[in-house]
């Protein structure tokens, strides 16, 4: 009697047109570069589901190479309960949001594989920054290893890191970070000499 392993084969194919997808074996986001279709691999349900994926145009052009690095994008409505902390500081919503009312905006998360101090500078950066974005779709995305529930971990990190890193010494948080929507834009990342990147959109180094 032959016994199953529990592996389950996925075909990589869009479920749109059924093109072939390209990724490497630790992508869990795809994009079909024949319909523009966007994908996640959900390994709870073991299939693949619709995603957004959106390339976003540089502000400006660089003579160097280009490569698209992902990032996960959500809704985000920041309320936070209370805060005790020694001293007083600008909360954390003014901070990145712009009113110290507003509870609402954009929360990013890189998605590719950096380190955690790039993961907490972009992510912060982009999320303070709010930026707008010319969209494209027909592109090359380059490893997407993240999933939207590992972004929704990692945007809690991002979070709490700064919260702590601020002047006033935090004793003790508690918020609800609540994240919907999410979806994928592909920012242009260009190369530098050495190892280094900078994005074309807000002009931060890695």
């Amino acid at each position: 009697m032959t016994e199953h392993s529990g592996l389950r084969l996925i075909p990589l194919k869009c479920k749109k047109c059924g093109y072939l997808l390209n990724a490497d074996t630790r992508d869990v986001v795809y994009y079909c570069g024949n319909c523009d279709s966007g994908f996640e691999l959900i390994n709870e349900k073991d299939e693949i589901v619709p995603v957004n994926i959106d390339f976003a145009i540089p502000n400006k052009n660089m003579d160097t190479e280009k490569i698209y690095l992902p990032f996960w994008v959500f809704d985000a409505d920041i309320k936070i309960n209370s805060r005790d902390a020694a001293g007083s500081i600008t909360g954390f919503i003014m901070n990145i949001f712009g009113k110290e009312d507003k509870h609402g905006g954009k929360f990013y998360v890189p998605a590719f594989e950096t380190s955690l101090e790039n993961i907490r500078k972009l992510g912060l950066e982009f999320t303070k920054s709010q930026p707008e974005f010319n969209m494209i779709k027909k592109g090359k995305l380059n490893g997407c290893s993240c999933s939207s529930k590992d972004a929704e971990k990692i945007a809690d990190f991002i979070f709490l890191s700064i919260e702590a890193g601020k002047s006033d010494m935090l004793k003790n948080i508690t918020y609800s970070l609540g994240l919907s929507s999410p979806k994928v834009i592909a920012v242009p990342f260009y190369k530098l000499s050495g190892s280094g990147m900078i994005d074309g959109i807000i002009g931060i180094s890695i």
